[in-house]
């Protein structure tokens, strides 16, 4: 893999939350790709610069599964980052409440598809990310990932179909559909 390049940026706020997210992820890997976890934020905050997206959208991208992943509550975030970031990430929290892999990503769909743009700007973005690890995973390894994962392949390609139909119903405008249903069309004929 070539070298990786992070999302520049002009804001001293979206560096310390890069900064954040590295240090609350440090020893975490993915499921997905055994890679360090952080490289999933950088992902989706990266997809984000290239479409020209800065500022509060790209500090909630990078601390979007912090709340989610690590020990940091959203008090803490809304404390070091304010309330925008906060919001932005407490919207892209799954509620861990939610009992089954499926019915909790299908919670977070609708509580994203209810907030603001920018959290589904956010959501659409890592969909693609999460999408192209699943693509680059070699073909044998995937029932594995989606194993510890506690899903399945099927039950993942479902949901990101559930994904690009509520997304594109939102907003068939919104950046990132054409990218995940390019994705999703390419895992599909891999498995054909």
């Amino acid at each position: 893999m070539g070298t990786r390049v992070e999302p520049t940026t002009e804001s001293d706020s979206v560096t310390a939350a890069l900064r954040f997210a590295r240090r609350m992820h440090l020893g975490q890997h993915r499921k997905q790709t055994g890679e360090q976890f952080v490289e999933h934020p950088i992902a989706v905050a990266r997809l984000l610069s290239e479409q020209g997206y800065d500022g509060p959208i790209m500090s909630a991208a990078y601390l979007h599964d912090v709340v989610e992943k690590t020990p940091v509550e959203i008090g803490e975030i809304r404390k070091r980052f304010g309330p925008p970031v906060a919001d932005l990430v407490e919207s892209l929290s799954e509620d861990p409440a939610v009992d089954g892999y499926c019915d909790r990503k299908r919670a977070l769909r609708d509580q994203i598809l209810e907030s603001e743009r920018d959290a589904v700007l956010i959501y659409a973005a890592d969909r693609v990310a999460n999408l192209r690890d699943w693509v680059a995973a070699p073909p044998d390894e995937r029932d594995q990932i989606a194993e510890r994962l506690d899903t399945t392949l099927g039950e993942r390609l479902d949901l990101w179909d559930e994904d690009l139909r509520d997304l594109t119903e939102l907003d068939e405008d919104l950046p990132f559909l054409p990218e995940i249903e390019i994705e999703l069309r390419a895992l599909r004929n891999d498995l054909a």
